[in-house]
């Protein structure tokens, strides 16, 4: 007798898929905050670090308002509503 060999269904792998890309972004914001922790410590004594640290906060900022949007479309569209973002710094 043959080995069937199960393929997995079309949204069982894009279940999958989803679960691998939303574990990488939750692993980028956690990698994100640890560095925002390292460096705020430093803001006052090293006032250029000030434009790096708030870059890195907005795009931050981007990522988790994104996978909101994605989690929960419906509260996201009634959140970015009333959620001020941080200003985006040209970094030179």
């Amino acid at each position: 007798m043959k080995a069937v060999k199960s393929t997995p269904a079309p949204d069982e792998f894009q279940r999958d898929e989803f679960e691998s890309v939303l574990l990488a972004e939750l692993q980028e914001l956690r990698r994100s905050e640890r560095a925002l922790q390292k460096m705020y410590p430093h803001l006052k004594s090293t006032p250029q670090l000030r434009t790096r640290f708030m870059q890195q906060l907005a795009d931050m900022q981007q990522r988790t308002y994104r996978l909101d949007a994605v989690l929960n479309p419906v509260g996201a569209m009634q959140f970015t509503a009333s959620v001020p973002v941080a200003p985006r710094f040209s970094v030179a």
